[in-house]
């Protein structure tokens, strides 16, 4: 099998494995990346996409652009000429993350898709191995990578009563998936949890949320997922040190999100509410302003 780029030191000359792995049909994967106000050009996640191992699954490559302006043309042909099956999509009334999940995965065809924000940067050699750990258990549903902020690992997490909770220790390979909670950017999920289990992501939710919905309904379906054993670097708003006014919006949508997430648990409901407004008073004395209270 060929590789795009030379192999690092310590990678040895095909196994039986690999020669297995050539008989068969190359699984496809559709990767999904969401972008919003950034330039393809600018895209962490685009820029380190193109430095895959592609060659190791059939792959199409969609981009949803939520920016209010499209995308140059130069650009977008720029990514056609890398990807056999490619497409954009430019929705500049910023499509609910939700919708735009739903809407791409019931209008295609793949094995498995790859969901992507635009500002994660992928790991050489992440696509070799999400192959090897695909083609070891293809009966699993969810492969997550390990993310991280600022060298703490953000996901994924443990659910805990009402809310989400980091991990102390950091697990790998098959675990148990009840209780696991996930951010989607780096999700790469089997299609068997479309067409069988019929899941979609709650459109009730526009942006926080989605993850931990999708997550807490998973588990209903699937006992195991696999963490595989690679670490994403990622940076999120809620995770650093925003304005007052950026983060009163994200946490007013975050607030609004757990009434629906928790709407067939009752007891959790309760003890979000009292965690909310306990949130509220912390922001509030944080940022010195009282609109975190109202």
């Amino acid at each position: 099998m060929k590789s795009i780029e030379k192999q690092p030191t310590g990678f040895h000359q095909k196994t039986a494995d690999s020669w297995i792995k050539e008989q068969f049909t190359k699984p496809k994967l559709l990767v999904l990346v969401v972008l919003y106000k950034k330039l393809i050009s600018e895209s962490p996640t685009i820029k380190t996409l193109l430095l895959q191992h592609r060659d190791l699954f059939e792959i199409e490559l969609v981009i949803w652009d939520n920016s209010p302006e499209q995308g140059t043309e130069a650009e977008v042909n720029e990514l056609e000429k890398d990807f056999d099956q490619f497409q954009y999509r430019w929705s500049p009334e910023n499509t609910w993350l939700s919708k735009l999940y739903n809407q791409v995965l019931s209008a295609n065809t793949y094995d498995y898709v790859l969901l992507l924000d635009q500002d994660t940067n992928i790991p050489l050699y992440y696509f070799d191995k999400l192959n090897e750990a695909l083609f070891k258990f293809p009966k699993i549903g969810l492969f997550l990578p390990l993310v991280l902020h600022k060298e703490k690992v953000v996901s994924p997490g443990s659910w805990v009563y009402f809310k989400g909770k980091h991990w102390g220790r950091i697990k790998t390979g098959i675990i148990p998936a009840k209780n696991v909670l996930a951010i989607t950017s780096g999700m790469v999920i089997s299609e068997k949890m479309f067409r069988v289990h019929q899941m979609k992501f709650d459109e009730r939710l526009s942006l926080y949320g989605i993850d931990t919905g999708f997550m807490l309904n998973f588990s209903k379906f699937e006992k195991q997922l696999y963490v595989l054993s690679i670490k994403f670097d990622h940076d999120t708003v809620l995770w650093s040190n925003p304005s007052a006014d950026v983060m009163l919006g994200r946490f007013r949508n975050l607030k609004s999100t757990w009434p629906k997430i928790l709407s067939d648990r009752p007891v959790a409901r309760v003890l979000v509410y009292f965690y909310s407004m306990a949130v509220s008073f912390k922001l509030a004395l944080k940022y010195q302003d009282l609109r975190f209270l109202k």
